[in-house]
């Protein structure tokens, strides 16, 4: 039998979620068929921790660092390098629960697109890209962060733009998103068909409130 390919999964944090990350990284333990090698990066130390070994520097310049807009928003960017810009990556916020094999994402097909992410839209109808679950081609994605934020201090495009993957950004680099299974990525909902639930909800979330409707679904996993 062909050995398949390790499912690598990276997840933004810093120790203010550390409960939720841990929480996350349970679930995608207990529901996985194969090996998984987890990367948490800890925003708050620019640092990453792979599996159990000691954490180590992420490449990401202080410049970079202190425009996140969480103590993670930027490093998912820092992906496909870290993976030595070879094979695929699944890339999710700490504030997420796995109710499915995580493998099923890792085996998606990206059908000669850069990544995948969940389609959203905004008022003014312009399509915009949640990025907070990606799958993600490493040899294709070639995301520099430096350039970003040059171009947005120049005023090519605005942190919103880079976050969303907007059409303002899109223009000038021209990645090819293809659309995740929504199902991989719902916001504050469960039912039998949900994959991966996100508690996006910062006022709801279990860990914070009593008053989440799907409270109890993630303290099951509160191990």
């Amino acid at each position: 039998m062909k050995n398949q390919e390790r499912v690598r999964v990276f997840i933004g944090s810093g120790e203010a979620s550390l409960v939720e990350r841990k929480v996350s990284i349970y679930s995608l333990r207990k529901h996985s068929r194969r090996e998984l090698d987890i990367y948490v990066f800890n925003g708050t130390h620019n640092a990453i921790e792979h599996n159990d070994d000691q954490p180590y520097l992420a490449p990401m310049s202080l410049r970079v660092k202190y425009r996140n807009t969480t103590e993670f928003s930027l490093y998912r960017y820092l992906i496909p390098q870290l993976c030595n810009y070879q094979g695929k990556a699944i890339y999710i916020d700490s504030d997420t629960i796995c109710l499915t094999d995580i493998g099923e994402l890792f085996e998606t097909p990206l059908n000669g697109c850069d990544f995948l992410a969940k389609r959203a839209y905004s008022t003014e109808g312009k399509d915009l890209w949640g990025l907070s679950v990606m799958l993600i081609d490493c040899q294709k994605s070639n995301f520099d962060l430096e350039t970003y934020y040059d171009e947005i201090e120049q005023g090519l495009y605005s942190y919103p733009d880079l976050a969303r993957m907007s059409p303002a950004f899109l223009a000038h680099h021209h990645y090819q998103i293809g659309e995740l299974d929504p199902l991989w990525n719902v916001f504050d909902y469960y039912d039998n068909d949900t994959k991966l639930i996100h508690y996006t909800n910062l006022y709801t979330q279990p860990w914070k409130s009593h008053n989440h409707p799907y409270g109890d679904l993630w303290f099951q996993y509160f191990n």
